[in-house]
């Protein structure tokens, strides 16, 4: 913390290093438990290591003083290392009963820009996108993440796919393949095989990148603009319908408010038994809850239909770095790619296998951006 009257913490510049690199790693696929092995390979002091010889603070009982995926994670969650204080975090029973709990994160106060950052927030929200992702990705025995693990779906059973390895015993080459999950697990009773290789899928995916990138290139300006008319009149619908929708949950949560205190007054003047009254509030208490919760879905909704056009400049900004990639990276996966919906093989339908890329954002519809193979 600094020392004028605020108190607004100062990055520490022997320590800040060490931050940015835990995100830019998180950021380019590595696990929390990955990072926390590296760090503590490098001998890299963890946070109560580092407490104790600056400040004497002992560590807490059984803490070994090394780094694990839980401090990692905690740490990627934290907004105060993008310039941002949160506030009332933790709060008491009541003033009778002062046992001490942590509030949810949506009941916190934060107080943006009060000091300075030490990450940028561009690396923040593509830590903050991966961690919503659908992708976690697993290591196999060998300690090996495949950049399109945990993106592959099976567009039969909706399960993900599995990432299997093999080796050659001729040469001793290992090559991967994908297959269906299920289907690993349970056989031809629960679902087909899926099976694609690796070197596949990864060509596939990295020349729909690349020509997407190569497209946007030529005429961004044209790309834009179509994307967002194909995408006008979609937004304008939801956008009404959701505006309707909560106006009419916000009038009922203002009746049901209204019902609770009529059915209060009437308690008091003795026109309701006491049991149906409680009866009553409580009923309109839980609808009412209900609708709330409905209401703060709705509103999001409208805010990320409202957003289309930031994400859509984002996204481009995204894919024209990876115009002319010589491989394909996890980083990239993160960045680009929410799911890879991969259907059964020609030989098994009679037909042309399909490849569906779904991107984080839609603009790859305007680019074709279906594969059959």
């Amino acid at each position: 913390m600094g020392t004028d009257k605020k108190r607004a913490p100062v990055i520490d510049e022997e320590t800040a290093p060490v931050v940015r690199r835990i995100f830019e790693l998180y950021a380019s696929g590595m696990s929390p438990r990955g990072i926390s092995e590296v760090l503590n390979l490098e001998g890299v002091p963890s946070p109560a290591t580092y407490a104790y010889t600056q400040t004497g603070q002992k560590p807490k009982p059984n803490v070994m003083g090394l780094w694990t995926a839980v401090t990692i994670r905690e740490m990627l969650n934290k907004i105060i290392y993008i310039g941002h204080m949160p506030q009332l975090r933790r709060t008491s029973l009541s003033y009778k009963n002062h046992k001490r709990f942590r509030r949810d994160e949506s009941e916190w106060a934060v107080v943006y820009n009060t000091h300075e950052p030490i990450i940028s927030q561009e690396l923040w929200d593509r830590v903050q996108e991966r961690r919503k992702s659908v992708a976690k990705g697993r290591k196999t025995k060998i300690g090996f993440t495949h950049p399109l693990s945990g993106f592959l779906i099976c567009a039969d059973c909706g399960n993900k796919m599995k990432l299997c390895t093999s080796v050659s015993r001729s040469t001793g080459k290992r090559f991967f393949h994908f297959d269906c999950g299920y289907h690993i697990r349970y056989g031809k009773a629960y679902c087909f095989s899926h099976y694609i290789a690796a070197s596949i899928i990864e060509e596939i995916v990295l020349n729909d990148i690349r020509e997407m990138a190569q497209r946007i290139v030529l005429d961004e300006n044209a790309v834009r603009e179509e994307f967002m008319q194909r995408n006008a009149e979609l937004a304008d619908n939801a956008v009404k319908s959701a505006k309707k929708e909560l106006q009419a949950k916000r009038k009922r949560v203002e009746e049901l408010s209204r019902l609770m205190q009529i059915a209060y007054e009437d308690r008091l003047k003795g026109k309701m038994p006491e049991d149906i009254c409680l009866n009553f509030i409580q009923r309109y208490s839980d609808e009412q809850k209900r609708l709330e919760t409905e209401i703060t879905g709705l509103e999001t909704k409208l805010a990320e239909t409202t957003n289309t056009i930031q994400s859509a400049d984002e996204f481009i900004r995204n894919i024209k770095k990876y115009f002319a990639a010589p491989e394909l990276t996890r980083e990239m996966c993160y960045e680009l790619i929410d799911r890879i919906i991969v259907g059964r093989s020609s030989g098994l339908s009679g037909k042309e296998r399909e490849i569906d890329i779904v991107y984080k954002v839609d603009i790859a519809s305007v680019l074709r951006h279906k594969f059959k193979k």
